[in-house]
């Protein structure tokens, strides 16, 4: 046998004497054997008593790594089960040996999936020899999952991001003195009428056959537990970034909502602004003079959101609470979007209270127990301790895509078993924006001149040439800071912008501005989306 095999007996005797199977099952002690190796076994029967094969169903992904982190992978019972590990009741009645979901739609719908295993039961005697059959059962297959993922629009999506990070990897970077690293990055496509996830993408990926087909300790070690890329990290639920830019749209809607911003007011632009004898400034070195809120957002003006940090933080101190940290909450901030798949993040919306903790945990990285004014002012810009996930914040835009509905996102859309009776998933809305319609329509004013009003829209370079009157596009972009790294570039964006269908997010991890890099990937993608001319993807002007 461990000639045919190939394997050491050593391990041929390990196997068979395994406890994961019962005393009356074959033990298995090898897989995915050649055709020619069961030919030998069964004309040489004779040598190996007791030994036989059977052929067993091996999940199959045609598409090799594409949506990779949304379809999750397969292991074996009972050695992948810590995802479920909170629930006893997840696997009752599995056998030793069963295939099963251990992340993405594998595991959310593994009850689904899953279908009934077959079994024979045996009367035995006290030596443990078999005296009959009891009974048996045949197995059931599972029900089929269709996901609202499109194999085209997701096609497009990774393929995109792939060729934004590479990109991104050429442009000099003059602070740092060399390319951007571009390591990473993470796109969502959404509807923002339903919270239906189009496509979801994640860079670098895997293939999730490896797991299929099954993988070694030796093979998981190098290949993912000790590869500084992370791979299986998903960027889009399981990665959290300060916002930048793209939080503007909350900071602009708690001010409207709070009473101190006028919706059809003027604001102070200039270069910088001195606050508490700190010195804040604005991305851009010219002084814009007074404009309005709309304005504020299509140029990105760090100082009026400044001034509104200010301002909350003052109410703060005066006892009339946390308020722009509320309403970041209401935006699904702080908590996971509600996503069926394992492993998404909550991001982090920081108070007063979250900053004692941290004190009293680790007075050295945060030396101050008290909420100073520069924490509210770096928020309303998207910077300081503030985290999202792309998913939250296309939740958000998604929010305020649709006039103030915050969907909960969903990779499932609906089940279908043997019988061919469709089960679907039904649309939630986990909230409704408490924003009045006239303060979200200054919001989507504003976003709709980010990509077209010349010369001061953010995303106007990196849109040049699109047919805005064919698909208007509404957007903001961001660029966010991040100690000791280059910029993390975002871009957030509905179309068409008067009636909008799907929301584009992107996320690149350390490769620039917003309008630079994470905008020309949603540009394309957006051609692709409307079956528009697609352009190549190319860096666009430095903005914020």
């Amino acid at each position: 046998m461990s000639q045919l095999l190939g394997l050491p007996v050593a391990t041929l005797v390990d196997k068979m004497q395994t406890t994961q199977v019962g005393p009356l099952t074959p033990a298995p002690v090898a897989t995915d054997v050649t055709k020619d190796q069961v030919v030998y076994l069964e004309e040489h029967q004779d040598q190996f008593p007791g030994v036989s094969y059977v052929q067993e169903p091996l999940r199959d992904y045609p598409s090799g790594s594409l949506a990779a982190h949304a379809l999750g992978t397969v292991g074996i019972y009972p050695v992948a089960t810590t995802s479920g590990g909170s629930d006893p009741n997840r696997y009752k009645g599995y056998s030793p040996g069963t295939v099963i979901g251990r992340s993405g739609i594998e595991y959310a719908y593994e009850k689904e999936l899953h279908g009934t295993d077959g079994f024979t039961k045996y009367q035995v005697d006290a030596s443990g020899n078999v005296r009959g059959i009891l009974g048996t059962q045949d197995p059931t297959p599972g029900d089929d999952v269709v996901t609202t993922l499109d194999k085209n629009i997701q096609t497009l999506t990774e393929a995109s991001l792939a060729d934004g990070l590479a990109k991104a990897r050429t442009i000099y970077d003059k602070v740092s003195n060399k390319d951007y690293v571009a390591p990473a990055g993470g796109v969502v496509v959404m509807d923002p009428n339903n919270g239906q996830i189009i496509a979801m993408a994640s860079s670098p990926t895997y293939d999730p056959t490896q797991f299929a087909e099954g993988i070694t300790s030796a093979q998981y070690a190098a290949e993912f537990q000790n590869n500084p890329a992370q791979p299986l990290i998903d960027r889009v639920i399981q990665a959290q970034y300060p916002p930048g830019s793209t939080f503007k749209v909350v900071t602009a809607a708690a001010a409207m909502t709070e009473g101190f911003a006028n919706p059809t007011g003027s604001f102070a632009c200039p270069s910088q602004v001195r606050l508490y004898d700190q010195t804040f400034n604005n991305w851009q070195a010219s002084d814009s003079g007074s404009i309005s809120l709309q304005q504020a957002l299509i140029q990105s003006c760090d100082t009026v959101f400044y001034n509104f940090g200010q301002t909350f933080w003052q109410r703060f101190r005066a006892g009339q609470g946390e308020q722009l940290q509320a309403f970041a909450r209401d935006f699904g901030l702080g908590s996971a979007t509600g996503l069926e798949i394992p492993g998404e993040q909550a991001g982090r919306v920081p108070d007063d209270a979250w900053l004692q903790n941290q004190h009293k945990a680790n007075p050295k990285a945060f030396p101050y127990n008290i909420w100073l004014p520069g924490y509210t002012i770096q928020m309303a810009i998207g910077q300081g301790d503030l985290l999202v996930t792309p998913l939250q914040l296309a939740a958000a835009y998604g929010g305020i895509a649709n006039g103030g509905r915050l969907y909960q996102p969903e990779l499932g859309m609906k089940v279908m078993d043997v019988s061919q009776t469709v089960t679907s998933v039904a649309p939630k809305v986990t909230r409704q924006l408490p924003v009045s319609p006239q303060a979200i329509g200054v919001i989507q004013q504003g976003l709709d001149g980010v990509a077209v009003q010349q010369p001061l829209g953010t995303a106007v370079g990196a849109f040049a040439g699109f047919p805005f009157d064919k698909v208007a596009v509404a957007a903001k972009t961001g660029t966010a800071d991040v100690n000791g790294k280059q910029p993390y570039a975002w871009f957030a964006s509905y179309a068409p912008a008067d009636h909008p269908q799907y929301v584009v997010v992107v996320m690149l991890e350390q490769a620039g501005h917003g309008g630079e890099t994470a905008a020309p990937i949603a540009r394309r993608i957006l051609e692709g989306l409307f079956n528009l001319p697609a352009t190549n993807i190319a860096p666009g002007p430095r903005t914020d």
